[in-house]
């Protein structure tokens, strides 16, 4: 049963959503099948989840008592069980949207010829939904319904007609989803070479482009995020995005705005990787619009990849003081189980940073990883203390070692480049630096020039101070 798609919704459910449930499955309007309501019982008071504590042998004696195992018998009691689960969640859903609950009374009502109490439901929902600090495209599309429902209401034509109204809120909602999916298409494609082709996106381009949607911030905000994928080198794009980014935390749920946000810290990402480096101070002051307003929290956790990414913009900017009090203030936001490799990586770069050589082989001694590019950075990290600490004996074995670990992950064919350049062009610095090798003034000239010139190459400029 662990495998089982009931138990992996069941195990979803809050502590609160379980004790709704639970009056769910006990109720005989929703559920009217005993067996379910010990199927619940058995899995509510399981300590543990394991496979043998959820053995579907035992829940059919639980359920059944002493009746032989009938498999066909348990799985349809499962199949019952999930579909009263699934039941209770999608009223729980609806039950969360108020408009939603007032827009179907107040069609209830007038469907049964009560127009009075029609009206004042619709009246309710549209309160409510004006209320809702979200301005997204469902509310529009709701705001659309409504007006629908409003001029169904209005039988006799006694008032103008609201058409205008429900044309301009339909308009906004599909104009708002067109330019999200168009993002989303130009990510994707990307990546994955794909040609989409949306209908009517180039009219609602020409549009925005044009003024028409000037008066709505979030049409004009989706507008240029779209332009900044479609189009990296168009800085104007950009800068309206950015000026109009702190308005979508009152108009897009967090998912939504996490989405928006990770637009543009891409974008300046891609502009750093090519050597455009006033873009490094824009990626850390998103990240810490992203940090005001929690976007970087899933389920009440900072993603770890976030966290690493924060620290690393900072570093670069030489804002040490600032990396210290976030590394306090968030490291414990970390998921239990990444906490402790991510904040001593973290803590290691921050040495790095402050010439505590010694701290960073503590920190990052005996530490292992599960992702291949951290474990990328530790090295690269170590490479550095050795070179700068003229350990060469140590550096030499150890940048043999790092090459051979590139060539062993398969999977950084699209990244191996920048870290074979890194070690080769270490290698070179080390042999002169140990006085291995003697350099003349025109070979090193020669050797700063191909360090200038070499693509990908991350730790460029550490390179080149070297020298």
């Amino acid at each position: 049963m662990i495998q089982s798609k009931l138990f992996a919704l069941f195990q979803t459910l809050s502590p609160a959503e379980k004790r709704r449930f639970k009056k769910w499955v006990h109720s005989p309007i929703h559920n009217n099948n005993a067996q379910i309501v010990a199927l619940f019982v058995f899995l509510d008071t399981r300590t543990t989840f394991t496979d043998r504590s959820l053995k579907r042998e035992r829940a059919f004696v639980f359920v059944y008592g002493n009746e032989p195992y009938d498999d066909l018998k348990m799985r349809r009691l499962m199949s019952e069980f999930l579909d009263v689960l699934e039941a209770f969640l999608a009223y729980e859903a609806w039950h969360n949207h108020h408009s939603e609950q007032w827009l179907a009374l107040a069609k209830t009502y007038r469907q049964r010829q009560l127009t009075t109490e029609a009206g004042a439901y619709l009246q309710k929902a549209e309160q409510e939904l004006d209320e809702q600090p979200l301005r997204d495209a469902q509310y529009f599309l709701m705001h659309y319904r409504l007006q629908e429902e409003r001029l169904v209401q209005n039988l006799a034509r006694d008032s103008a007609l609201n058409l205008q109204e429900m044309a301009d809120n339909l308009t906004r909602f599909f104009v708002l989803e067109l330019l999200r999916n168009a993002c989303s298409a130009a990510s994707h494609a990307a990546i994955y070479r794909v040609d989409y082709q949306l209908p009517y996106l180039e009219t609602v381009l020409e549009d925005c482009a044009a003024g028409r949607y000037d008066d709505s911030p979030l049409i004009r905000l989706y507008y240029h995020r779209y332009r900044c994928l479609q189009n990296p080198a168009a800085g104007e794009h950009f800068l309206a995005y950015k000026q109009l980014l702190p308005i979508a935390p009152q108009c897009l749920s967090r998912a939504e705005l996490r989405d928006m946000l990770l637009v543009g810290i891409n974008y300046c990402i891609r502009r750093l990787n090519t050597d455009e480096s006033s873009f490094l101070r824009e990626v850390f002051e998103l990240y810490k619009f992203g940090l005001a307003e929690g976007t970087f929290l899933e389920n009440g956790f900072l993603s770890r990849f976030s966290y690493k990414n924060i620290v690393a913009a900072a570093l670069k900017l030489g804002e040490t003081a600032w990396v210290e009090h976030f590394l306090e203030t968030n490291s414990p936001l970390l998921a239990p189980e990444f906490r402790n490799h991510y904040e001593r990586f973290c803590r290691a770069k921050l040495s790095y940073q402050n010439g505590d050589y010694d701290q960073v082989q503590t920190l990052l001694q005996d530490l292992t990883f599960d992702d291949v590019f951290l474990e990328l950075d530790a090295r690269v990290s170590l490479m550095k203390v050795y070179f700068e600490t003229g350990k060469w004996r140590l550096l030499e074995g150890f940048l043999t070692s790092f090459e051979r670990f590139v060539s062993r992950k398969k999977m950084l064919a699209y990244h191996a480049p920048t870290y074979r350049n890194i070690i080769q062009f270490t290698g070179k610095l080390m042999q002169w630096k140990s006085g291995k090798k003697k350099l003349s003034e025109e070979e090193l000239r020669s050797l700063q020039h191909q360090i200038s010139v070499t693509k990908p190459l991350s730790e460029r400029e550490w390179l080149l101070k070297t020298i």
